[in-house]
């Protein structure tokens, strides 16, 4: 079997409300979906999330260089020999994490149909637990506490047991703090909080606000400091009682050891559409349980597509906590046939060859730029 074409998608879909964060404002789905054929006819579907505060490439530029050097790399290789394709893609570009793992995700979504299998049964893994969702969606970005709340209380009712809080608003960590409290005493004590500041705090207000957050059930708190201080985030991690998980501070496998040598995080947010699809997210994995680092798997904000990978990717690796689950919680709209609902409690994956999702070439085309 040998990959024939590779088709680029770059499209756009429209987010139901403005989602404020500390380092941009997102508006849509800005993606870009691969599609592998070969000549046996096994097709394969992977995504490229881009969002330009976390890896600096907007959708037009990973859309060119997937186009342009990408593509024409790896047709005529074998989709099953994938360390030869990452080699290509290589030599092809450095670096440019996100648009070579949508190629990976493309492979293994091939090759699970290819097997006739899922995923997630030839990488290990079981369908039999249910992946949690950090509700809802992608967590709630900057606005007031009554928002935040209202917001916060749709996924309580949904099932979701854990609801994540942007944090580092404008307004600085006593808005923040406002916003904490009144999710946590609208949603009780039974409801963990996961806090993400993206970068936006100072070791000063960390060390002051994080042991408040945690009186309020903040059990997680992710990025409190800028991703290269880490130095600082392990002499702040033994000072405050919450759990520090990383995200912008890990680029490859090998920041995992450094973080591990240095102390400075109890897990690490494991983004497959941001760190290489899922041969690259297998191995952070797999360095984390030699750490003994915690892994909370994630997507950024994806399709279905997106989202199926990072689904697999969790049931395949021991401890998983908590994964994103579906567009609809900010997208007007998703890309594949059956999508979840906004904010489901739970995911179980199926016995669906690949990735187990059917696209809808129709919202495809409709939604293509």
């Amino acid at each position: 079997m040998k990959i024939t074409d590779v088709e680029i998608i770059p499209y756009r879909i429209p987010y139901h409300r403005v989602h404020r964060i500390t380092t941009l404002t997102l508006s849509a789905l800005d993606n870009v979906i691969v599609r592998l054929r070969t000549d046996d006819g096994v097709e394969g579907i992977g995504e490229c999330v881009t969002e330009a505060k976390w890896n600096s490439t907007v959708m037009e530029a990973h859309a060119v260089i997937l186009e342009r050097y990408l593509a024409p790399a790896i047709v005529g290789a074998d989709p099953f020999s994938i360390r030869s394709v990452w080699r290509r893609m290589d030599e092809a570009v450095n670096g440019q994490l996100p648009a070579k793992g949508a190629i990976d995700i493309a492979l293994h979504d091939l090759i699970g149909k290819a097997l006739g299998i899922p995923v997630w049964r030839y990488l290990g893994g079981s369908n039999e637990i249910p992946v949690a969702v950090e509700g809802p969606g992608y967590g709630i970005g900057f606005m007031e506490p009554a928002s935040a709340v209202e917001l916060a209380l749709k996924g309580i009712s949904a099932g979701c047991r854990q609801i994540e809080i942007k944090c580092g608003h404008p307004q600085g960590p006593r808005h923040d703090l406002a916003v904490i409290r009144a999710v946590h005493e609208a949603c009780g004590p039974d409801v963990s909080l996961k806090i993400d500041c993206t970068e936006g705090y100072s070791f000063k207000d960390a060390l002051k606000y994080l042991p408040l957050f945690a009186e309020a059930n903040v059990e997680w708190v992710e990025q409190p400091l800028p991703r290269h201080e880490l130095r600082s985030l392990a002499a702040l991690r033994p000072l405050v009682p919450n759990k520090i998980a990383l995200e912008e501070s890990i680029g490859a496998p090998a920041d995992i050891l450094r973080v591990a040598e240095m102390g400075a995080a109890d897990g690490i947010h494991v983004k497959l559409a941001m760190l290489g699809g899922v041969s690259k997210c297998m191995e952070i994995a797999t360095i984390c349980e030699a750490a003994g680092l915690s892994v909370l798997p994630g997507c950024s904000t994806a399709s279905g597509i997106g989202l199926a990978a990072a689904h697999h990717f969790a049931a395949s690796i021991d401890g998983a906590r908590g994964t994103h689950a579906s567009p609809l919680a900010r997208a007007v709209d998703d890309l594949i046939v059956d999508p979840l609902p906004p904010y489901p409690a739970e995911v179980r994956l199926t016995d669906a060859p690949g990735l187990g999702v059917q696209v809808d070439w129709a919202k495809v085309a409709k939604y293509k730029v």
